[in-house]
């Protein structure tokens, strides 16, 4: 049993196999900005093989069952696929010169040991990124999740904001996230703080700013910086029993922000907001 679990181990796919069968245009037609994005989720099991329109269907076929049994035996699943999309990552962050990528990041550059470090603010806090790793202040790693997330934003630079706001569905090929950002982010948010709006000050503090909620006719509206040159505005609407009227969220977006992150890498930062503000909404 140990030799058979041992073959499929050692025979298992990863995102690169599935990369490799894809166009490697970064065309966004699947709803990821980039083909080893694609990839990497479908291998994980996050997303379906057949996001992508370009895969060939009869070539996929041996391809999709291999998948389906190794996913059934828990292989391949998330950690070894980001461990697979981590290492392509760091091969192209090795070729990146962080001295020159640090203004449109909003990061500052430094070096030592001769070793080239960017110093940036996420979530607040600080993390420092280096050509091999990712940690906090205190030297602790991010989870794999935050890497390929914080890698995504340093290997391509940062646009510039545009300060012109928009929902996701304003955003291009943004079709298969929205459900998402509504399911995973939006509904939560709404149904944890719908009544108690009251409660949303105390939790913004640390991680947002309020602003004036008449900027967006809304009944609570605040701001999240998540990284230099990523900021998301949430809004929030109460409930209102009288009325039968359920509490609502919207998530909004720099109009320019696919020329920072893909749309994953975006749901991604939306989901890690929710989590704190829920995790607030708790104490």
């Amino acid at each position: 049993m140990k030799d058979e679990w041992r073959e499929k181990l050692t025979n298992r796919l990863t995102p690169i196999h599935l990369y490799q069968l894809t166009p490697k245009t970064n065309c966004g037609e699947c709803g990821f900005a980039a083909c080893l994005a694609f990839a990497t989720q479908a291998i994980v099991g996050q997303t379906s093989l057949d996001g992508c329109p370009y895969l060939d269907r009869e070539a996929l076929g041996p391809f999709r069952a291999q998948l389906e049994e190794q996913h059934q035996a828990g292989i391949g699943v998330k950690r070894e696929g980001f461990e697979k999309a981590l290492e392509h990552l760091r091969g192209r962050l090795r070729e990146c010169d962080f001295g020159r990528l640090a203004e449109s990041l909003g990061a500052s550059f430094s070096l030592a040991g001769g070793e080239q470090l960017l110093q940036m603010p996420y979530f607040g806090q600080t993390v420092i990124v280096s050509k091999e790793a990712i940690k906090d202040s205190a030297g602790a790693e991010l989870n794999p999740w935050e890497k390929i997330f914080l890698y995504n934003y340093v290997i391509d630079g940062a646009a510039e904001p545009s300060s012109t706001w928009v929902g996701m569905e304003s955003l291009p090929n943004s079709v298969s996230k929205i459900k998402s950002l509504k399911a995973h982010c939006e509904d939560r948010l709404a149904k944890a703080y719908g009544a108690n709006l009251q409660k949303l000050p105390e939790a913004v503090k640390g991680i947002g700013e309020v602003i004036s909620s008449s900027m967006e006719q809304a009944d609570f509206a605040a701001t999240f910086q998540i990284l230099p040159k990523l900021t998301v505005r949430v809004l929030w609407w109460a409930d209102d029993p009288a009325e039968g009227f359920d509490g609502q969220v919207k998530f909004l977006f720099d109009s320019k922000v696919l020329s920072t992150l893909d749309l994953e890498s975006l749901l991604f930062a939306c989901e890690q907001l929710t989590d704190r503000l829920l995790e607030k909404a708790n104490e």
